[in-house]
C-alpha cells in the first residue's frame, strides 16, 4: 500500500491512478494530474451523509441508485481529473456493471457535504468541474454557512450552474431527481 511519500510527485493518468496501491485510509482525489488529498468526514458530516443518503434511497424512483463515496470521472483526457464526491444519484444500469469509477455522464445527481478546509474545493471547483462534466444536477449541504446557504441547489443550464431555490426558512423542497420534502434539522440528528 502506497504510503503519502511514495505516490508519484509527476501528474499521472488514469491508468496510473487505478494501478496505484492506495491506503483507504485516506481520502484522495486526482485533480488535474496531481493527486490530492481531501478532508477525512467528521462524525457530524458522516450523520448528514447518512441521512440524506436515506431520504434520497426511500424516494427514488426504481431506475436510480444512491452511492456514498464513488468515484467519478470528470475529465479522462490528460491530465485527468477523479473526484470523490460524498453521494452520487445514478441509474441502475452502472451498478449492473459495477464499473472501477462512475463516469460523468452516467450521474443524475452529485452532493457535497461541506467539510472543515473543502468550502472553496466544493463552492468554486468542483461547481466549475462538475458543470463541465455536464452533471444535471448538483447539491451542496454547507451547516456552517449562512442560514439561506446551507443547502444549495444547482441546475445546469447551457454549460453552467443555475442555483435553484430549494431551502426556504429552514426547510428543503427538491423536485428532479428525486422529491424531497424535509428540514435541515433532520439531516443532524443521529
Amino acid at each position: 500500500m502506497a504510503g503519502l511519500a511514495e505516490l508519484p510527485r509527476d501528474l499521472v493518468t488514469l491508468e496510473q491512478w487505478d494501478a496505484l496501491d492506495l491506503d483507504e485510509a485516506r481520502r484522495l482525489e486526482l485533480v488535474v494530474g496531481g493527486i490530492v488529498m481531501t478532508p477525512r468526514p467528521r462524525p457530524l458530516h458522516q450523520i448528514v451523509s447518512m441521512n440524506l443518503t436515506q431520504l434520497i434511497r426511500t424516494a427514488l424512483p426504481d431506475s436510480l441508485v444512491v452511492l456514498q463515496e464513488v468515484e467519478i470521472t470528470v475529465e479522462a483526457r490528460f491530465p485527468p481529473t477523479v473526484r470523490d464526491p460524498d453521494l452520487v444519484v445514478v441509474n441502475r444500469s452502472v451498478v449492473d456493471r459495477n464499473p472501477v469509477r462512475v463516469d460523468a455522464s452516467d450521474v443524475a445527481l452529485v452532493v457535497e457535504i461541506v467539510s472543515p478546509g473543502s468550502r472553496r474545493t466544493d463552492r468554486v471547483m468542483k461547481l466549475y468541474e462538475y458543470a463541465k462534466a455536464g452533471i444535471e444536477r448538483y447539491w451542496i449541504v454547507d451547516l456552517d454557512a449562512d442560514t439561506d446557504e446551507r443547502f444549495l441547489a444547482h441546475l445546469l443550464h447551457d454549460g453552467t450552474y443555475q442555483r435553484v431555490d430549494a431551502l426556504v426558512t429552514g426547510r428543503v423542497r427538491t423536485g428532479e431527481p428525486v422529491a424531497l420534502d424535509f428540514t435541515l434539522d433532520e439531516l443532524t440528528r443521529p
